[in-house]
């Protein structure tokens, strides 16, 4: 499948984290450097970032649950994606801003070896 990001035409989607390598919130936080993760299922791995990012001095999320490498061969996966948006704030949107939605589009990508519209209007003898 192609993976599309699509954040409405007017905000481009984020790309990354934007914090320097020595920021404390840059180890905890490294769900946010990349867009999308492929990780072993484990029960407890439930949240990106971490059970209690706000508390933590390290990661505990997604940067924690790919650390080990572990094969993705014959197991359950889970993916992960991370959206966002850039948004620069307008005077029109104070006090109140208007919902921003971001969307994925997951696109089939050579699913079929051909287009199967191809034998639809063929007739039967």
């Amino acid at each position: 499948y192609q993976i599309i990001p699509y954040a409405g035409g007017t905000h481009p989607v984020a790309k990354g984290a934007q914090f320097a390598p020595d920021e404390w919130i840059y180890h905890r936080l490294s769900f946010m450097d990349k867009q999308l993760w492929v990780t072993r299922y484990h029960p407890g791995e439930r949240f990106p970032e971490g059970k209690y990012p706000n508390r933590s001095t390290h990661d505990t999320g997604l940067g924690q649950y790919s650390k080990d490498n572990e094969s993705l061969d014959n197991t359950d996966a889970v993916i992960w994606m991370t959206t966002g948006t850039t948004h620069v704030a307008r005077a029109e949107e104070w006090p109140i801003m208007p919902t921003e939605w971001v969307h994925t589009l997951l696109k089939p990508w050579n699913f079929f070896d051909e287009t199967p519209t191809l034998g639809a209007l063929k007739k039967d003898k």
